[in-house]
């Protein structure tokens, strides 16, 4: 829905009701995505909080376009669902009417609009049901205005797409004259159900009430669910206020429309067309009571517009708008339950903190003669039931102030509706009121045996049961218990009302289920075949429902036969399986399902290995009757030496001798192997030799002397897997010293670290583990060579480079000192003891100080290592400490002098004495030799900077000197004479100064000159040589220097620049002025500084 009131306090609750009472979950979807789940029961009603964004929009973006507006509810048993909501001044509420709203072909419905406000609407919305639902719009007015922009005339026609869950919002605001009835009775067709809910909001239609409107909606039904005969229960509105009545809407050309027991009709309309059937038509019945009686001659639809509150004055805003479902004598008998059903919370101007409880009356229509009950009670008499003007078969109530939940029960058929109101709202709405079709349902079991056929509802008061069309005799209930298969309908009725007839509902016999059992010794092929039906198995109906385990069952399709056979051959056990097939009755066939038990015969066999020892050539002796090659019993074997043989069992092939058969490793033997039913099955005996300790002979080891202490050490398991082929499987291995003690295998065995000092002998002793002759062989052990060295120690002295004390060294640059083989490797070591074991290896290259021997171990693969030795001296060389660096004054010369007590000196000048003069500025370096090390020391000579006077501060008689550049620390002298450290001079006299500056070095002097200014007061321009100018051209060196004059009155005479040196005569375009005292001013910055020194004075002219 699309809200145009722009009126703030939405509410919005989903009401949730039913007569079941077993508890159910009901589930609320929106676009398809569960919002929640509540759980139901009679008495126990349930009311749930609906998001606004789900129902509901304001904005035009969500209009006349798919958009996931609206909820869907559902359950697996029957119940009530109603939307309540409101905003400030407003509220409505719309009753589902379940499945039997959803259709292909609705007419659109709205209440006319009957006063110019933006705030009111016509709206339409589609909700879909499935995807890919197409939707066409169309038979609206011409002059109807669109909020999207387009008109009747612009868009004839809309087509629009929608995906289950989806909705397309249509709407019209109410400041166009054009929607006030452009869109009623606007076709929809779509191509999928659809759910429809119209109206307006907000509506007006009792007249020109610019200030008074109210929501207006319900939801609409198709067309196939629409009648011609229709009762009306007037709300709370007067009549004559034009707030009670009926929108009656054709669906067929030439619809007349009656009402009560008019003859002649109110109105005749053509298909599109509709009619507002006034107030004045309510029948007053009594006690206040009116209804309306309607008749059309066509399927229509009827939407009642009434007032919920009728409160003078209020009632124009307390508007209603609710379906009218028609009348039948099929209508349910009850309505139960209706949950809450005074509840609607609101907010208005006579309620602004909200109620939720709205005075509510509740309008009931039941045919003639009904008993009628109320939560159990008989409805006071004073709330009827009353006559309907026109019809003599149907009655009305109206019962006032009812609330909580309410049931409804009648002896015949009934519906209910509500109207309800308070201050500025009103509503109504109907909870029930729709035919019901009887439907079939089953329980008990889905097929014969067992299934039991009930008619749904069970409120019919005759029935008759038919199967293929043709009664079945005493079969009258509302249940029956099929004992044959076909097509069973039930035939109802109620009351006077014609006979209906449910839909067919197919009944089968049941699947049969028997049980075979065979026993095979090869593969079985089964025939499908009924134990109890003469119908005939069709092939292509045979499946196999459980597979064996134990082997295979294969369907033929063009025959239906299976063969079964086993997966492993020689499998034994029972197997079991199930298939089903079916008749050859096209509607019913017959169909059963076989377990069938295989017992499998099947003589099991398996391949056998038979080991023996050696005898010493390559063969050994078998019993073949030995192996193991069946576990079944009894049977009888006879042996071969070929499979062919076997198979064929040929005559004079067969092994005599089987328990003393000569073969050499790897024979392949063939055991024929029968049992007591005859089944044949042959197995392979294979014939292998235990491994013989294959010991490697006249075996020599050399070994090295790896620490060089004269003695071997050997590990004697790792010698067997040197000697022995397969020590992993002989690990009975033990070593001898002498041949007498291998043989006898005595517990004297030599330990398994072993050494020796010289060429020596031992013996090696290999027991069988599977009881052959152990196999015993010599070992000889002999001392490898080691890598010849041309020298074992070498001694080398060098110098320190950088006055550390420790010098880098690479003392691989020294192996060759000790061999040129290129296939020997080094590693240092810190002592002789590590480098004869091979530990604590030294990094290289290593830093060295003093002397330091280190000790080196050779390595060659296939040759035994060897050790030498290396020292090494490092001599520390001399640098000169009185050769530093020096500053000089610019373009002056100096001397460097490295000092005594170095063996040899040389420069880089190329001079070789202590000393060199006459240097200029520049890097220079000299080689200082002492106790045969060279050290070059370098030296850089570098003119000094000349300092900058940077800054003049001149403050009175005080002047402050800034200086930078040279080498501090500074010395200052005004005018040349005395000099001194600090940078102030006090009591300096007016005039010309110049200030002189020299730094550490005391090279050339910065200069720079200043002035103190004398502020003069009087000038007498007579030229006589006295005060004729005021002269202040001694700042033209200042920076932004200013000196103007003027007269008393503000007037200037006179402006310094360098053209006239700032100096005044007393003259204006060189006249003298008149005698008089005169102001002047003068600025200026001093040099270096950033302050500007400013001076006002008086000045008197005095002319002779």
């Amino acid at each position: 829905m699309v809200d145009r009131t722009g009126n703030p306090n939405p509410y919005q609750k989903l009401y949730l009701s039913t007569n079941r009472t077993t508890p159910f979950p009901v589930s609320i979807y929106n676009n398809n995505v569960l919002i929640t789940t509540v759980t139901i029961s009679k008495g126990n009603p349930q009311k749930v909080d609906i998001l606004r964004d789900y129902i509901i929009t304001t904005q035009q973006t969500d209009l006349f376009t798919p958009t996931a507006k609206g909820i869907y509810v559902k359950a697996e048993f029957p119940f009530y669902a109603n939307l309540r909501f409101s905003v400030y001044n407003h509220a409505e509420i719309i009753t589902s009417k379940g499945i039997p709203a959803t259709g292909k072909i609705f007419y659109a419905a709205s209440a006319p609009i009957t006063v110019n406000n933006s705030i009111l609407n016509f709206m339409t919305s589609i909700l879909a049901t499935d995807d890919n639902t197409t939707v066409t719009v169309s038979g609206y007015k011409p002059t109807v205005q669109f909020s999207n922009g387009t008109t009747g005339i612009t868009t004839p026609t809309m087509t629009f797409t929608l995906n289950k869950g989806q909705s397309y919002i249509i709407d019209g605001i109410g400041n166009n004259t054009g929607n006030s009835d452009g869109f009623i009775a606007a076709k929809i067709v779509a191509d999928k159900n659809v759910s429809v809910t119209n109206g307006n909001f907000n509506g007006q239609y009792a007249g020109n009430f610019d200030s008074s409107s109210d929501i207006l909606m319900d939801q609409a039904v198709p067309v196939e669910r629409l009648g011609n005969e229709f009762a009306l229960v007037k709300g709370n509105g007067s009549i004559g206020a034009n707030m009670e009545g009926a929108l009656v809407i054709a669906t067929e050309n030439n619809t007349e429309v009656r009402v009560n027991n008019e003859t002649a009709p109110v109105a005749v309309l053509n298909i599109g067309q509709y009619f507002m059937i006034p107030d004045t038509k309510y029948q007053l019945q009594g006690n206040g009571h009116y209804n309306l009686y309607i008749r059309t001659t066509k399927n229509a639809y009827v939407y009642q517009v009434l007032a919920g509150a009728g409160t003078a004055g209020n009632e124009v805003a307390t508007g209603g708008f609710n379906f009218i479902p028609a009348l039948n004598c099929y209508l349910p008998k009850q309505i139960n339950e209706l949950g809450l059903i005074d509840e609607n919370f609101v907010y208005s101007n006579g309620n602004p903190s909200g109620i939720l409880n709205i005075p509510t009356k509740l309008n009931l229509i039941t045919e003639r003669g009904a008993v009628v009950t109320v939560n159990g009670g008989v409805p006071p008499a004073t709330t009827g039931p009353f006559d309907m003007t026109g019809t003599n078969n149907w009655v009305t109530y109206g019962i006032p102030n009812v609330t909580g939940t309410i049931t409804v029960n009648s002896s015949k058929a009934i519906m209910a509706g509500i109207n309800a109101g308070s201050d500025a709202v009103g509503y109504g709405g109907f909870f029930a009121g729709f035919p019901t079709q009887p439907v079939i349902l089953r329980s008990g079991g889905t097929c014969i045996p067992g299934i039991v056929l009930t008619v749904d509802p069970i409120i019919y008061d005759t029935y008759q049961w038919y199967v293929g069309g043709v009664l079945i005799p005493g079969a009258t209930g509302s249940s029956i218990t099929p004992t044959q298969p076909g097509y069973y309908t039930c035939s109802v009725t109620m009351g006077s009302c014609a006979p209906l007839v449910t839909e067919q509902f197919k009944v089968l016999n049941c699947t049969r289920f028997t049980n075979v059992t065979y026993g095979v010794c090869k593969p079985k092929t089964i025939t499908p075949a009924f134990t109890a039906s003469t119908q005939i198995p069709v092939p292509s109906t045979v499946a196999i429902v459980t597979a064996p385990t134990l082997g295979t069952a294969t369907v033929n399709p063009a025959t239906g036969v299976i063969t079964y056979a086993v997966i492993t051959p020689g499998t034994t056990g029972t197997d079991t399986f199930s298939y089903t097939f079916c008749g050859n009755n096209a509607d019913f066939p017959d169909c059963e399902t076989v377990t069938v038990t295989i017992n499998i015969q099947v003589l099991t066999v398996n391949n056998a290995t038979l080991k023996v020892c050696d005898n010493g050539s390559g063969q050994g002796v078998f019993n073949l009757t030995t192996a193991n090659v069946t576990t079944n019993s009894p049977v009888t074997a006879t042996y071969y030496t070929s499979l062919l043989n076997a198979q064929n069992e040929t005559a004079g092939t067969e092994i005599t001798t089987p328990a003393t058969y000569t073969a050499a490793n790897g024979t392949i033997i063939y055991a024929v192997v029968k049992n007591n039913i005859g089944c044949k099955e042959i197995a392979q005996i294979t014939l292998n030799l235990y491994p013989f300790a294959n010991v490697l002979s006249n075996y020599t080891g050399t070994f090295c002397d790896d620490n060089l202490d004269g003695v071997v050490n050997v590990t004697l398991p790792d010698i067997t897997p040197l000697v022995l082929s397969n020590p992993s499987y002989f690990t009975n291995v033990r070593y001898y010293a002498t041949l007498a003690e291998a043989n006898l295998g005595s517990t004297s065995t030599l330990p398994n670290s072993w050494s020796y000092t010289t060429t020596t002998t031992i013996y090696i002793r290999v027991d069988s583990p599977d009881g052959c002759p152990p196999v015993i062989k010599p070992l000889i052990f002999i001392i490898g060579a080691k890598i010849p060295l041309l020298k074992t120690s070498f001694a080398m002295t060098m110098c320190d480079d950088n006055l550390d004390g420790t010098k880098s060294i690479d003392l691989q640059s020294f192996i060759n000192q000790f061999t040129t083989d290129p296939q020997v490797t080094a590693t240092f070591h810190p002592t002789l003891l590590d480098a004869q074991n091979n530990t604590a290896v030294m990094t290289n290259p290593m830093n060295l100080s003093g002397s330091t021997t280190v000790y080196i171990r050779f390595e060659k693969p296939g040759v035994c290592p060897n050790v030498a030795s290396i020292t090494i001296t490092v001599k520390i060389p001399k640098h000169s400490p009185v050769l530093v660096n020096k500053i000089i004054c610019p373009n002056t010369l100096t001397v460097l002098d490295a000092g005594p007590g170095f063996d040899s000196y040389h420069w880089s000048t190329g001079a070789t004495t202590q000393s060199i003069s006459n240097v200029s500025s520049g890097a220079y370096y000299v080689d200082l030799t002492f106790d045969g090390c060279t050290y070059r020391q370098t030296v850089d000579v570098t003119e000094s900077t000349l300092p900058v006077i940077s800054l003049i501060e001149i403050n009175g008689s005080t002047v402050t000197i800034g200086a930078t550049g040279g080498t501090p620390p500074y010395e200052y002298s005004l005018d040349g004479t005395s000099w001194q450290s600090s940078n102030v001079f006090y009591n300096v006299p007016r005039g010309n100064h110049t200030m002189h500056v020299r730094d550490s070095n005391r090279c050339e002097e910065a200069t720079r000159t200043f002035v103190i200014i004398n502020l003069i007061n009087t000038i007498t321009p007579n030229l006589d040589g006295y005060n004729d100018a005021i002269d202040y051209s001694a700042l033209m060196n200042n920076e932004n220097i200013i000196f103007r004059i003027f007269d008393r009155y503000g007037a200037e005479i006179f402006r310094g620049s360098p053209s006239n040196k700032f100096i005044w005569d007393g003259k204006i375009t060189g006249r003298p002025v008149n005698t008089a005292t005169y102001w002047y001013f003068i600025s200026w910055t001093e040099f270096g500084g950033t302050t500007t020194v400013k001076y006002t004075s008086w000045l008197l002219v005095k002319n002779y």
